[in-house]
Formats: C-alpha cells, structure tokens, sequence
C-alpha cells in the first residue's frame, strides 16, 4: 500500500503517498520524536475549560496543515508547474513543521505563562529545532542538502525565496495554517463558527506575475465568509474572557514558582530549566522536548499537595476549574480607580494581587490582515488588496479594531467584595 491514511475531522482522511518522493519525507518527518511530541502539546490550551471536548493536540493541527499545503499545491501546479515544481517539497515541510516549537501549557498560552512581557517565538523555536535534532535535519539533508535552508527561508519570509512560498502557510487573508485551525477547533469545540467552503478557496487561488500569492475575484465571496468564520472563532472561542482569564493562572503558578526560589517545594530539572530561563531562547533543545502538557500538569498535582498556600491555592484553582471571574474595564479614567478597589478588596482577603489580579484584554484579531493582506487579481488582469476589492472586508476589519475589550482578572470572592464596595 503507497499511501498511509489518517482520519481527520474535516476532510474525513487525509493521506501523504509513498511513492511520491515529497510525500514520502513528511511521512519519515511525522514519525521522528519532535513530531509525535506534538501529540503532547495542546492546540487550544484552556479553551477545554469551557468547550469540554477541545482537547486536541498541535500534532493534529500540523498534519492537516501539510495535508491543505498539499491540496493547494495540486491546484497551482495545473496553472504553474514550474513555481510549484521547484518549492514544493519545501513548502509541504515548512506546513508539517512551522509549530513544531510550541511548548506546553498551551501553545501559545506558554509564551504567557512563561515569558508573559515578551513576544510569542515559537517560529525561533521551531528554526532551532530543525537546525538541531539529529533526526529532523538527517531527513531533510538526506532529501537534499539545500533542502534545511529553503526551508527556514520560507518560515522566516526571507526575500531570497518568492513571496507567495511562504504567503501560502502564513499570509495575510486565507492559508493553510488559518485555514485549517478554523475548521479543525470549530468541530472540536462543537461549534459551527469556523466552518467555510474550504475547495472554493483551494481552488482559487493564484501566482501572480512577481510571485505573489492572490485570491482570483470570482471567489471574494468565498474570502468573506472565511474571514467571518475566523473573526467569529476569535470572538467567541479564543477571546473568551474566562480562557483569557485561565491563561492569568497558568502566568500567577509559574510567578509564584519563581518568586520561591530556592523554598519551591517540588521541581525536575526540567522545571528548575524552565524557571530559570529568562527568555525563550535560553532552552535547551533537551528542556523544550521534556516542556509537554504531562509534565505540566503534574508539577501543577504535587503543587497542590503544597505547603505554600498561595503555589497550592494557585494550582488547585486550574486543576478544579475555580477560575478567576472578570470585571469588565470601562474608559481610561475608570481603570485606575477600578485597580485601585480591585487591590483593596483582594488585600481585605488576605490574597496577594501579584498573583491573583491581573489585566486582560483581546488583540487586535485582523491586525496581521492589515499588515499583510492578501492580494485579489480583477478579472480585468489588475492586482488589489482584499480590503480594496471587498469594502465589506474592509468595514469587518475596522469593526474589529473598534471593538477591543478589556477586563480585570480576579478570584470570585474578590470580584464579590468589590462589587459591594462600588
């Protein structure tokens, strides 16, 4: 049998064939332990806490990545072989593996909780990994020598590979990565916010003449309803306010953790690693390959057996749901004063507000569109920007920036004192 088939809640299976020779490297790249890895870092964090079955893994989410990269490929190789024909293999790599530094808890959510004032660089990570592991850069090189370098060209947007090679994983407008994430934690969450006609959009896609990737204009209409499944996925799932609130927990027990220092109860190694690290890229590829969601969660178990009130009150708190409530912010004049009262009622309980208030708010969800949005080709031959093609894309991408919403963080009976108090 030449092609190794699995089951997929989107497409019913995906399948990568072993007689292609592409294809035959993603399935030796799916089997090397950085990718089976995956199936220990969650794709959507604490979204479990309030869609109970969104317990799905980055391992999923990847594959399906490289399966869309593949079906888009198919499609620009009837119109432009020769783009295709000399980055395909690269382009197909880069889908399997452009999360394959994500770190627990959560993905992205790890990046707060560990290094919460700087920037998610789970994309550095992931070059470091591939440049790194034995196995992952044996099988590249064994493909082709200059095979690793296209590939981290692609992943970084360097100006010495064409545009539309990289536009396709992670460009503005529709890709293979969004395009996936949107449907796949839509069935998972057992909602129907994110689904969109996924084969009008593969198929319509196009290189234009200083490759770059483009959206043909028949098909705006298909674009729309893609970008209002994400704008809903964003509103309704990712920027729930109780999931924003989860992730402050998962910041206040790794806070706590250092503040003890030497006092911290319980630690591996490679806690103590994580820990000590100041920036993501102080890990070791040994402490990011050991940094899974088992390992977190049963540092969070001994934790709560703990003898420092505040590391076992923190830890129990993620463990038996008793999450922090929300006290929406209102204009710039009312906050500090909103601050001020928040820290008042949490020290007449005797709860420390380093740990247990904190601000949250949603980010900006088409920001990236605005920065990079994706090129339409007229049926007249002119290329434009999707917010000048469509001005209800442009209308739905100014709503979004309008409606920022933030919030303070803090236990339930805090949020009770202070409503008392108001």
């Amino acid at each position: 049998m030449s092609d190794i088939t699995f089951a997929d809640v989107v497409h019913q299976s995906v399948s990568f064939s072993k007689s292609d020779p592409a294809e035959r490297l993603i399935l030796e790249l799916i089997d090397t332990p950085w990718f089976q890895r995956l199936r220990d870092i969650s794709q959507t964090a604490n979204t479990r806490l309030v869609y109970m079955f969104s317990e799905h893994s980055r391992f999923g989410h990847c594959l399906g990545v490289a399966y869309l990269a593949k079906l888009a490929l198919e499609k620009l190789a009837q119109k432009f072989p020769a783009d295709v024909a000399e980055y395909r293999t690269a382009i197909l790599v880069s889908a399997l593996l452009h999360d394959i530094g994500h770190l627990a808890p959560g993905s992205h959510t790890a990046f707060k909780t560990w290094f919460p004032d700087q920037p998610d660089s789970h994309e550095e990570l992931a070059e470091t990994v591939i440049t790194q592991d034995p196995s992952i850069s044996a099988a590249l090189k064994g493909f082709s020598p200059a095979l690793p370098q296209t590939v981290l060209s692609i992943l970084r947007e360097d100006a010495d590979v064409p545009p539309w090679t990289w536009q396709i994983i992670s460009g503005g407008g529709w890709n293979v990565d969004r395009g996936n994430w949107s449907t796949v934690d839509s069935v998972l969450a057992g909602v129907s916010y994110g689904k969109y006609n996924i084969p009008a959009l593969v198929d319509s896609i196009l290189i234009t003449s200083d490759k770059q990737l483009a959206l043909m204009e028949n098909r705006l209409d298909a674009m729309l309803h893609f970008m209002v499944s994400r704008h809903a996925m964003y509103r309704q799932v990712y920027q729930h306010r109780v999931l924003l609130a989860a992730d402050m927990l998962n910041k206040a027990v790794v806070q706590r953790a250092r503040d003890l220092g030497d006092n911290l109860p319980f630690a591996d190694d490679v806690m103590r690693a994580a820990l000590a690290a100041k920036s993501a890229t102080d890990l070791t590829l040994h402490t990011m390959f050991e940094m899974r969601e088992s390992w977190w969660r049963y540092h969070l178990s001994r934790w709560n057996t703990s003898t420092d009130p505040i590391l076992k009150d923190l830890s129990d708190r993620i463990l038996n749901r008793r999450l922090f409530k929300t006290v929406r912010i209102g204009d710039s004049f009312k906050r500090e004063e909103l601050v001020a009262k928040a820290t008042q009622a949490l020290e007449s309980l005797r709860l420390d507000p380093r740990y247990y208030l904190h601000a949250i708010s949603t980010a900006d969800v088409h920001a990236g569109d605005s920065r990079q949005s994706m090129l339409v080709q007229l049926d007249s031959g002119e290329v434009t920007t999707l917010s000048e093609a469509d001005p209800l894309i442009k209308s739905m991408a100014v709503e979004s920036k309008l409606s920022r919403r933030s919030w303070l963080a803090l236990p339930a009976e805090a949020k009770q004192t202070l409503g008392e108090s108001r």
